[in-house]
């Protein structure tokens, strides 16, 4: 069996040195896991950038220093300091900074596979960061060290395709109802309303909802409204500027102030400013 393509990003300029090597699991995780990253980083100084929600639940697996985490309208103080971590899906954007060097993995998961990984509901990591080691135990601790150690990327990428396997088939499946649902609203980009999708699914939406909130972690409706928001994200990270009200109609917003809003809680930003903070070469949204 080949193995999946690696993708390999570097970029080097005033604002700092970083490379990002990405690549697909192999097939036994396909819908599962979306991709890996793994990611070093060195900057003059303190470095900060704005993560917008996603429909990912991300997995950080950090070889180096802490990073803060925050709400942006939190003090400094209040930021939560973070090594190997869990975020669950998020209703709003969270601000992380780095002291100027940083090196790991990033995995971004599909919520129901991260269900199955962690054994908790995932209401509980909705709008949180969750260290891994508080999610695992001491096996994080173990798998971090083996990654750490492997020799190279591809290594790692290997390493963690058999660790995540294993633990997906080891673990009690989601609810095929569930299951259903999430597919439907990820491949229509949050399109399907939630109430075709119950009528479909033959539930009433209080239960449609309830049953999201412990196998996806936010009622459908919100999920919809991620799944829309992170389809214009992905297309304008690599779109001019002056598209993006093209790309918002082609993603289904039809009312500028409504996308607008979704824009001010989701990013706490205006569409052109935040297109403004990109950076250059895949290095995500300066805050």
């Amino acid at each position: 069996m080949d193995a999946p393509a690696v993708t390999v990003v570097s970029h080097d300029s005033p604002l700092g040195r970083w490379e990002m090597v990405s690549r697909d699991p192999d097939r036994r995780l396909r819908g599962h896991v979306r991709d890996y990253v793994g990611y070093v980083e060195v900057t003059p100084g303190a470095l900060s950038r704005r993560e917008v929600p996603s429909p990912d639940i991300t997995l950080i697996i950090s070889f180096g220093p802490a990073i803060g985490v925050s709400d942006p309208g939190a003090p400094e103080a209040a930021a939560q300091r973070c090594t190997s971590f869990v975020a669950g899906l998020h209703d709003a954007p969270v601000l992380t900074e780095h002291a100027g060097y940083q090196h790991g993995i990033e995995v971004r998961l599909a919520p129901l596979a991260a269900r199955r990984l962690f054994g908790v509901p995932m209401h509980m990591l909705a709008n949180c960061v969750v260290a891994l080691e508080d999610l695992l135990g001491r096996d994080a601790e173990r798998l971090v060290e083996r990654l750490y150690e492997a020799p190279g990327w591809a290594p790692r990428f290997a390493l963690l395709d058999d660790a995540l396997a294993r633990r997906l088939d080891a673990a009690r499946p989601p609810s095929p109802g569930v299951a259903w649902a999430w597919g439907r609203l990820r491949e229509t980009h949050g399109a399907l309303p939630v109430g075709t999708l119950a009528d479909e699914l033959g539930w009433s939406r209080r239960h449609l909802a309830a049953q999201f909130r412990e196998q996806v972690g936010v009622p459908p409706k919100l999920l919809a409204r991620i799944l829309r928001f992170d389809r214009v994200i992905a297309l304008l990270r690599h779109a001019d500027p002056e598209r993006w009200a093209e790309v918002a109609y082609d993603c289904g917003y039809y009312d500028q102030a409504h996308f607008n809003r979704d824009f001010r809680q989701f990013a706490d930003s205006t569409p052109t400013a935040f297109l403004a903070s990109r950076m250059p070469d895949a290095g995500g949204f300066a805050a």
